[in-house]
């Protein structure tokens, strides 16, 4: 089997990033295939890069390795790392990226990337997406076990996000997780995790309710927010042909509630 390397980041397509990370890739190993997940991560917005990779990696092959560079913190002394998790690997920026892993997988071991023969040279202070991330990931595509790169740590960044709690009153607290392109709510309860605790009468975000619960975004009514399931199995709230977000002025990070029958 080829090696398989999927790319998440925010450099966007219009400057040479991209093409450039790709060569890197491809000049360690010129049998890689590549899988372009996203290019358009909001620029810096590492939760946006965390819930896209937590989306997708599951539908690709094992041993796939997952390539993430939303890496504000680049030049610093922030740390490289490799997640081994899930039958998968995972290379990035310690920032906290791979945070809903962390939390949704079984994490085997956590690397911190430290043997400077594997990156290109010379390594530049503003592209650690060219000069190590893509030539380690190729590495480990190449057949390199990933304890050759350097040491198993246990204290990588982790996000706060927070998990399912039921309070006195017998609420279900959560957050919006993301926005997607549609306006969409995406929250942090999944269908999974709240059928473990109780069945949900209504969700309140931004302070406003939302009584309709329905099966697909096609039994909605126009412009009125409802909430169902999305195929990423979190709860999302949506608006038939209409951005949610809008009509609820809500934002990345507002508290979501969910009242139980």
């Amino acid at each position: 089997m080829r090696p398989l390397i999927t790319l998440i980041t925010d450099f966007g397509l219009r400057e040479y990033f991209v093409g450039a990370m790709k060569g890197a890739i491809l000049s360690v190993n010129p049998d890689t295939d590549i899988v372009d997940v996203t290019h358009d991560v909001r620029s810096h917005d590492i939760p946006e890069a965390a819930f896209t990779l937590r989306c997708a990696y599951s539908f690709f092959p094992p041993r796939t390795i997952h390539v993430v560079v939303v890496d504000p913190g680049v030049g610093s002394a922030r740390r490289a790392l490799i997640v081994s998790a899930a039958g998968h690997y995972f290379v990035g920026p310690d920032n906290g990226v791979f945070s809903l892993i962390y939390q949704s997988e079984t994490v085997e071991r956590v690397i911190s990337i430290t043997a400077e023969h594997y990156f290109r040279r010379p390594v530049s202070d503003t592209f650690h997406g060219r000069d190590i991330f893509g030539p380690v990931a190729a590495w480990i595509g190449s057949g390199i076990e990933i304890g050759k790169f350097g040491e198993a740590i246990s204290d990588y960044v982790k996000l706060t996000i927070p998990k399912l709690v039921r309070d006195a009153a017998g609420v279900v607290r959560g957050v919006v997780l993301h926005i997607d392109r549609f306006g969409n709510l995406i929250t942090s309860i999944s269908a999974a995790e709240l059928a473990g605790i109780g069945k949900a009468r209504k969700f309140s975000v931004a302070g406003k309710e939302i009584h309709r619960i329905v099966r697909s975004y096609s039994d909605g009514l126009p412009a009125e927010p409802f909430a169902l399931v999305g195929s990423a199995g979190f709860f999302e709230i949506a608006a038939q042909q209409s951005s949610a977000a809008t009509l609820l002025q809500a934002q990345q990070g507002n508290e979501v509630l969910v009242y139980l029958e």
